[in-house]
């Protein structure tokens, strides 16, 4: 058997066999996009907590919490849609957001919250994925990409806020594959770099002292 040097190894080297036909289980990525969906959400001024207003004020508003997921119990749809002049069949799959955030009202006169409170929000929302039986829909929302946003205060009773949600839409499934592969090892540890112990002395004056005729001459 024919027999190479597995780099990265510790002295003496080990050898492995060449590559060889392996038969592993993965999660196969049978769709992925990533998509931006906007919301806007009205909230109700909460009467106990916020009433009466300041004469003057401004709203803060900061997202709390958003997930997403297909929603549970819905059915697929299969949709053909023309691809490069080639009809494909996709599936219509119903996405379900959720979320919480925070509103704020600030006092211009004082620069201190006035009150405080939270609104829930349920949005839907379908996309076309190739999700045939037997996958799952996994959504991830990239919080570096969700935004939120005051738009207005309606009449001082209301505040509709902009949420922009970015969201990776993956469809997967557990599939068993046959790839030429080889053993995986570890490296080489690399040893932390330590300061060497080493003994100095002082300058020296070997002119003065022990003077001449050092240094010694050559013979």
């Amino acid at each position: 058997m024919e027999r190479k040097l597995v780099q990265g190894q510790n002295t003496p080297p080990e050898y492995l066999p060449l590559p060889t036909l392996e038969c592993i289980q993965v999660p196969k990525i049978f769709d992925w996009i990533v998509k931006v969906v906007q919301i806007v959400d009205e909230s109700i001024i909460d009467p106990v907590a916020c009433l009466p207003l300041p004469s003057s004020f401004h709203v803060e508003v900061e997202l709390v919490s958003v997930a997403a997921v297909e929603k549970p119990g819905s059915v697929r749809e299969n949709v053909p849609v023309v691809i490069g002049g080639t009809t494909v069949t996709l599936q219509r799959v119903v996405i379900r957001k959720t979320g919480t955030y925070r509103v704020t009202i600030i006092d211009n006169s004082t620069g201190l919250p006035h009150c405080s409170y939270t609104k829930s929000f349920v949005r839907f929302e379908k996309v076309l994925l190739c999700a045939p039986p037997g996958t799952d829909v996994e959504v991830t929302v990239i919080l570096s990409g969700t935004t939120i946003e005051v738009l207005d205060v309606v009449d001082n009773t209301s505040v509709n806020v902009d949420i922009n949600i970015c969201q990776s839409i993956q469809v997967t499934a557990i599939v068993k594959l046959m790839v030429e592969a080889e053993l995986c090892q570890p490296r080489a540890d690399i040893p932390i770099p330590e300061n060497p112990c080493t003994v100095t002395f002082p300058n020296q004056c070997p002119t003065i002292f022990p003077g001449p005729p050092y240094p010694f001459p050559l013979t």
